[in-house]
C-alpha cells in the first residue's frame, strides 16, 4: 500500500446527516457545529463518567497506572480523530462516535457484558454495543422534553456498530425494540453495513486495544519475550512470521538498561505502532452503495492486510497472556458472581422490588410491565462502575456490610 499520501479528499455532510429526532431551538450565538454539540453531549453525560470505574481489562482499583473504559475511549478518540483528518471524515463526529463506544458497558469488562447476556437470554439479550444505543437514546438525561441525548443521526449511526437485531440469532445484535431507532440512523445508507465513520471508530478502538493494552501488560509483567517464548500453544496460533515480529517489538522495550529507559521504550514503541496502524488504513468507494446513498456510505475503510494481522497478533498476545492469566481469570470469577447475585436480586417481580432501586430508576419500574422491569433491572446493573457494584453486592448478600448512608 501506497503510504505516502496521507490525506484524502474531504467528505461532504448533507443536513440529513444532522438531523435530529426532536426539533430543538439553536442557542443564541452557537457557533458549534451539530457534531460538535454531540460530542459535547456525549463528554457531560453521567454515563460517560462512570466509565472511570469501569474495567478495561485490569479491575478498577489495580493500579494507578492502568487504564479504565474511559481512559481507553479517550486514547479511542484520539486515534480516531487522527484517522478522520488523513480520512477526509469530519473529526467531531468520529471523536463524538469514538468516545460514546464504551458507554454501554457494564461492570467487569467483557465478563460482566457475557454474564448479562447469559442472564437477559430470554428476554431480548444484552449486548455492550446495543446497551450503548440505549444509554444514548433512553437512559441519559438531556431534556424533560424527550428521552436520552438527541444526537444526530450520524452520531448515532456510527455507534450502531452491529446491523442484526436479536431476534437474527446474532451473537453481536441491537436490541429488537431499536428496531425503528436503527432505520432512522441509517437512512441514505446501505442496509446491513456501517456507515464509514463507524468503520473508523472500529479500527481506531481495534488499533487502542491492542497497542494500550500491550503497554500495560507490559507494566504488569504478563508479557514478556519469556512468557511468550514458554506458551508453545500462542506460538502456533500467531505463527512464525507474527511470533518472530512481536519478539522484536518486546526485545526493544525489555533490552533497555533501567525502568526509566523501558519507560520511554514503551513509549516510543506504542507511538511508533499507532503510527503504522494510521497510516494503514484508506479508503475506497464502497460498490454497493446507490447513488442516493450520502458520503458516509459511499466509502468504505480499507487497511493494509500486513498491519491488520499485525494488530491481531498484539490482540491474540494480550487475550492469551492477560486475560487467561490466572490473576484475572480469579478476578473474572468473582465478577460473575457478583453480576448474577446483583440479578437475582433486582429481577424480582414483587412489589418491594421497587424499594432496592435509586427513585430515578424506581418510578420507572413501577410503571413497566414485566419484561420491561427486567429489561430496567439490567440497565441498572450495566450502569453501575466496578467499585459500586461490589458496595451493593456486599449490601445486599454480607451481613456486616455498610450502613444505610454508604452507598
Amino acid at each position: 500500500m501506497d503510504q505516502t499520501t496521507t490525506r484524502f479528499g474531504k467528505l461532504n455532510y448533507q443536513p440529513k446527516d444532522c438531523a435530529r429526532q426532536f426539533e430543538e431551538r439553536v442557542k443564541p450565538g452557537e457557533e458549534r457545529s451539530a457534531f460538535e454539540v454531540d460530542r459535547s453531549r456525549i463528554i457531560h453525560s453521567a454515563a460517560f463518567r462512570r466509565l472511570q470505574g469501569k474495567t478495561q481489562v485490569f479491575v478498577s482499583g489495580s493500579g494507578d497506572f492502568f487504564r479504565t473504559r474511559l481512559t481507553h475511549s479517550l486514547e479511542v478518540a484520539q486515534i480516531g480523530k487522527g484517522l478522520a483528518l488523513r480520512l477526509g471524515a469530519d473529526s467531531d463526529l468520529v471523536e463524538a462516535c469514538s468516545l460514546a463506544h464504551d458507554l454501554g458497558h457494564p461492570p467487569f469488562g467483557h465478563t460482566g457484558e457475557a454474564v448479562l447476556n447469559e442472564c437477559m437470554k430470554e428476554y431480548g439479550g444484552f449486548e455492550g454495543n446495543a446497551q450503548n444505543v440505549r444509554v444514548l437514546t433512553r437512559l441519559s438525561t438531556k431534556s424533560v422534553d424527550y428521552d436520552g441525548l438527541n444526537l444526530t443521526r450520524s452520531t448515532l449511526d456510527g455507534t450502531f456498530k452491529y446491523k442484526q437485531a436479536f431476534a437474527t440469532g446474532s451473537k453481536k445484535f441491537y436490541y429488537d425494540e431499536d428496531g425503528p431507532l436503527m432505520a432512522w440512523a441509517t437512512d441514505g445508507g446501505v442496509p446491513g453495513e456501517k456507515s464509514f465513520e463507524c468503520q473508523i471508530m472500529d479500527w481506531a478502538d481495534e488499533i487502542a486495544y491492542s497497542v494500550h493494552d500491550l503497554e500495560d501488560g507490559m507494566k504488569a509483567g504478563m508479557i514478556s519475550s519469556a512468557r511468550l517464548k514458554a506458551n508453545r500453544q500462542v506460538q502456533e496460533n500467531l505463527g512464525e512470521e507474527q511470533t518472530r515480529w512481536v519478539l522484536e517489538k518486546l526485545a526493544l522495550v525489555e533490552n533497555q538498561p533501567g525502568e526509566r529507559a523501558r519507560k520511554a521504550a514503551r513509549k516510543s514503541l506504542t507511538s511508533q505502532l499507532i503510527h503504522d496502524f494510521i497510516m494503514a488504513a484508506k479508503r475506497e468507494l464502497r460498490t454497493t452503495a446507490p447513488a442516493t446513498s450520502t458520503d458516509r456510505y459511499r466509502y468504505t475503510l480499507v487497511i493494509d492486510p500486513v498491519q491488520q494481522n499485525r494488530a491481531r497478533a498484539l490482540k491474540n498476545i494480550m487475550f492469551r497472556l492477560m486475560v487467561e492469566d490466572a490473576r484475572v481469570a480469579t478476578l473474572e470469577n468473582k465478577a460473575e458472581r457478583i453480576i448474577k447475585g446483583l440479578f437475582e436480586v433486582f429481577s424480582g417481580l414483587e412489589p418491594r422490588t421497587a424499594f432496592l432501586f435509586p427513585e430515578d430508576f424506581r418510578d420507572i419500574w413501577e410503571a413497566a410491565h414485566d419484561l420491561g422491569k427486567l429489561r430496567i433491572a439490567c440497565d441498572y446493573i450495566a450502569g453501575m462502575t466496578d467499585d459500586y457494584a461490589e458496595r451493593v453486592y456486599a449490601r445486599l448478600y454480607l451481613p456486616q456490610a455498610g450502613s444505610i448512608y454508604s452507598l
